[in-house]
């Protein structure tokens, strides 16, 4: 599934195709892929004739935003691809479920072969519903705010980091990634972290997401970028699909494990075992 890299890099595409340009017509919107309280019927009617202010991100979910204030959510789930600036001519790929025709001439298409993905509309004046936790690479993102979502809970920091209510946009590559880079086992309870582990973690968290950033997102199957080209962040993977590989900090076999219902990828000899932990002093135990 797109993370915030893969989204955000889609996002900053869409962003410079869209803005300022108007809707003309939704050609095709697949019932299906709707959620909400406006039906498809709905969108499509309502779209026509709006103009584009600015294309946003939220977590996963892409923000299409119009002059009038109406917003449409956009969520690529497991398979989706998006892209602007698409002729008309061109074939449409299987699974299409979205094409809207702007006032260039040009088309956006939704793709997904999964059916996983989501669109949304939120009328001017409506709350948007997206139930999620802070931005990991806003400015209010802070080591201390981390050890606060942390504390006290039992379950494995793995899913904590999964948990889009406690942290938006963090998916399975990054969280490994961030995990291996900060030498925190996936299935440490997140309570038990000592403030300077919550430090490291807070660090290569927001490290790893703007590699992915630089790298315009990572593509191992479906991921395309606006443009529909793929991601170039694989290679630079250090722990995610890695098991059986030497860890790139010791040499040791990478393994793997199923954490939160997801396979994990960690070093044994980096990322100690949650049974192996101990407390190490009261100066671990000071304030961030």
């Amino acid at each position: 599934m797109p993370e915030l890299p893969e989204v955000e890099t889609v996002r900053r595409d869409l962003d410079g195709r869209l803005r300022a340009h108007r809707v003309m017509v939704v050609k095709w919107l697949d019932p299906r892929m709707v959620r909400g309280r406006t039906g498809a019927e709905a969108i499509v009617t309502r779209l026509a004739g709006q103009t584009t202010r600015g294309v946003g991100r939220r977590g996963k979910f892409l923000l299409w935003r119009f002059q009038s204030g109406d917003c449409l959510i956009l969520h690529l789930g497991m398979s989706g691809r998006i892209q602007a600036g698409v002729s008309p001519g061109e074939a449409r790929v299987p699974h299409t479920h979205l094409v809207v025709r702007l006032d260039d001439g040009t088309e956006l298409r939704l793709s997904d072969p999964r059916r996983f993905g989501r669109v949304e509309m939120v009328p001017r004046g409506q709350r948007q519903p997206l139930a999620l936790g802070p931005e990991p690479l806003s400015r209010t993102f802070t080591a201390n705010r981390l050890q606060t979502l942390l504390a006290g809970r039992r379950a494995p920091v793995k899913g904590l980091l999964l948990d889009q209510r406690i942290l938006a946009g963090v998916g399975n590559i990054y969280a490994d990634e961030a995990l291996f880079q900060a030498g925190i086992h996936p299935a440490r309870p997140g309570g038990s972290l000592l403030p300077r582990e919550v430090g490291r973690l807070h660090r290569a968290l927001r490290r790893v997401l703007r590699a992915g950033l630089l790298h315009r997102g990572t593509t191992f199957r479906s991921f395309q970028d606006g443009f529909g080209e793929p991601g170039g962040h694989a290679p630079h993977l250090k722990a995610y699909g890695r098991r059986g590989e030497p860890c790139r900090r010791c040499g040791t076999a990478m393994s793997s494990s199923v954490v939160a219902g997801r396979t994990s990828y960690f070093c044994s000899a980096c990322q100690p075992s949650p049974a192996k932990f101990e407390p190490e002093g009261e100066e671990d135990r000071a304030t961030l």
